[in-house]
């Protein structure tokens, strides 16, 4: 199976991303937002949609975004990803380690059931429980870039080469489109902002959070996703593959928002559940959706619910269908 229909792009982003995201022993309030860390995450988005560079060019005029770095306990919070003052996306380097750690996690529960069935042999989920066991590590640590990464695992925004590791190479470049995802959302919500339509905080009713962070979700997937066609005709790429690739990385996503959202998956007062959430998104990427994307999701997070019985499923009640 070929994943790698990519543009070159994308390996100089993670190792901006990479070296623009250290902390440098940032005090308790500091962030950093110079122009390294606005180039990184440009570099990001046009790495994995480089058929959307006028659209993002149209929305940097449009939105100013200024992306953040924060320290790794922020306003008393660990997990650092959000909008708000109209322009200000912030982020912390414990939640970008903590995606990175969760796409491994993802491909080897994949993986693992793969070597058993072709084995057929006994499901061996060892492995995966030690990435999971990881991610908890780096949630919950006062110094989450001081935890050992667990073998076969790059540091994050490190390619390692696929010939000579397919596996750590897939999951690493399926991580990078899902924190590229994760950052969209984040921007849509800035849209919302601007636009006057976003949903008061302070709002008894949490209908309108919830349906906001849907519409994020939906803006995120489609931007990834709808110029595919165009993508694949200048470059020469497998349409299918492109396509297949985009979607496993927004699966990862909501499989990382998944481990981040541990015994939290019902609706709050300001996110639907994340069952809703998955299920959404898989509407969103209709009518192409990828089966084998599909199918490999859905296998990780079954692998999941052998750890975490409660979590989510990938895909409940999807009816097949699709290419």
């Amino acid at each position: 199976m070929n994943f790698w229909a990519r543009d070159n792009r994308a390996g100089l982003s993670a190792s901006q991303m990479a070296t623009a995201t250290r902390e440098n022993h940032m005090s308790e309030h500091e962030y950093r937002d110079g122009e390294d860390v606005q180039t990184a995450i440009r570099s990001l988005f046009l790495g994995w949609a480089p058929e959307r560079a006028e659209e993002l060019e149209v929305l940097w005029q449009e939105l100013s975004p200024k992306f953040q770095l924060t320290q790794n306990v922020h306003e008393g919070g660990h997990i650092v990803m959000e909008a708000g003052m109209y322009r200000y996306v912030r982020f912390n380097h414990r939640v970008l380690r903590a995606f990175w750690i969760a796409g491994y996690a993802a491909w080897e529960g994949f993986s693992a059931v793969q070597r058993s069935l072709a084995r057929a042999s006994t499901l061996d989920l060892e492995s995966f429980r030690e990435l999971i066991a990881a991610f908890e590590m780096v949630i919950s640590s006062d110094s989450p870039e001081l935890e050992p990464l667990p073998p076969g695992v790059s540091e994050p925004g490190s390619y390692v080469d696929k010939d000579q590791d397919m596996q750590g190479r897939a999951a690493g470049e399926l991580t990078t489109i899902a924190v590229g995802w994760a950052l969209l959302h984040e921007v849509r919500h800035l849209r919302h902002q601007r636009e006057g339509t976003s949903a008061d905080p302070y709002e008894a009713d949490p209908i309108n959070g919830r349906a906001e962070e849907l519409s994020c979700d939906a803006f995120a997937t489609r931007f990834l996703l709808e110029r595919v066609e165009a993508y694949a005709q200048c470059t020469h790429e497998d349409l299918e593959l492109v396509r297949r690739k985009r979607q496993l990385g927004i699966y990862f996503a909501l499989f990382a928002m998944t481990l981040i959202a541990k015994d939290k998956w019902d609706d709050s007062n300001t996110h639907p559940a994340l069952q809703t959430r998955i299920l959404a998104v898989h509407e969103a990427m209709k009518p192409g959706v990828s089966m084998i994307a599909l199918a490999i999701s859905q296998v990780a997070f079954a692998a999941l619910n052998t750890v975490w019985p409660k979590a989510p499923g990938a895909m409940s009640g999807v009816v097949a269908g699709g290419s």
